[in-house]
């Protein structure tokens, strides 16, 4: 019987550290990625990968995946949404969005602090 709950103990603290990995105390941040969870994802480290960035866009914290290819020709994100959910297009992202930061990496699967 000991072993039995030494052994569900044992599941239960390695489950709470992987899951510790995947989440954030900022609820805004964890629904901004399960919104663009499917979007989010990572080819190869340094070379291909779709994170999760934040900006300013006229007065809003917004929120928006971002494709980081060094030797690719992409597009910047055309629109982003803010934590209440609202969908703002961007217009001219390379001159008006600020304070560009990343909020999870796809390829490490962390939030970064």
């Amino acid at each position: 019987m000991r072993t039995l709950t030494f052994i569900l103990i044992l599941f239960l603290f390695s489950n709470c550290s992987k899951n510790k990995e995947l989440t954030t105390d900022n609820p805004c941040h964890q629904a901004m990625k399960d919104r663009f969870d499917s979007e989010l994802k990572c080819t190869e480290k340094d070379k291909m990968e779709v994170n999760l960035y934040s900006g300013k866009y006229e007065e809003n914290d917004l929120y928006f995946p971002m494709t980081m290819c060094p030797s690719c020709n992409t597009i910047p994100p055309q629109f982003g949404y803010t934590c209440a959910g609202q969908k703002i297009n961007i217009s001219d992202f390379n001159t008006k969005v600020t304070d560009i930061k990343q909020i999870y990496n796809s390829c490490t699967k962390k939030f970064v602090d």
